[in-house]
Formats: structure tokens, sequence, C-alpha cells
């Protein structure tokens, strides 16, 4: 289990991580189309101040919750045929 210190982290590192990763110049042989998704996801990844808005969206947390259990479920299909 983690501790909201340590998701907090993990956000802001996630946010970093995409960021060099659409960077030309930080990791040789990325394909193209790899940078595209990272700057896809990265354009819609929270700041830290945007987090209490999204909380009190009730609207917001259902669909995260929905898209989480989406892919928590693809997740493990991909675990379960040895992907």
């Amino acid at each position: 289990m983690s501790t909201p210190l340590e998701q907090g982290r993990a956000i802001a590192q996630a946010r970093h991580f995409l960021s060099e990763l659409c960077a030309p110049g930080r990791w040789k042989r990325v394909p193209l189309e790899v940078r595209r998704e990272a700057r896809h996801r990265l354009k819609h990844l929270p700041m830290s101040w945007d987090l209490p808005r999204i909380v009190e969206d009730e609207g917001a947390m259902k669909q995260m919750e929905e898209t989480e259990a989406y892919y928590r479920e693809q997740f493990w299909q991909e675990v379960k045929n040895g992907r």
C-alpha cells in the first residue's frame, strides 16, 4: 500500500518520465509513435493544483474509476495469457 506522499511522488515522476520520453534527444531509437503517445498522455496528466478539482468532480472520478477498471482488466488478461 502506498502513502499519499508516495502516490504524489509517483504522479510527478510519471510526468517527468513522459516529458523525457517526448524529447527527441533524450533516448535514441524511441519510435515516433511512442513519442506521440507519450506527448498525448502528458498533455492531459494533471498537475498538483488540478487534483482537488478532479476529486470534487463526480463525473471525473467516475470516468477515472471506469478507465482504471478497464486497464486493470486488460493488464490481468495479458498476465494470464503470458504477455
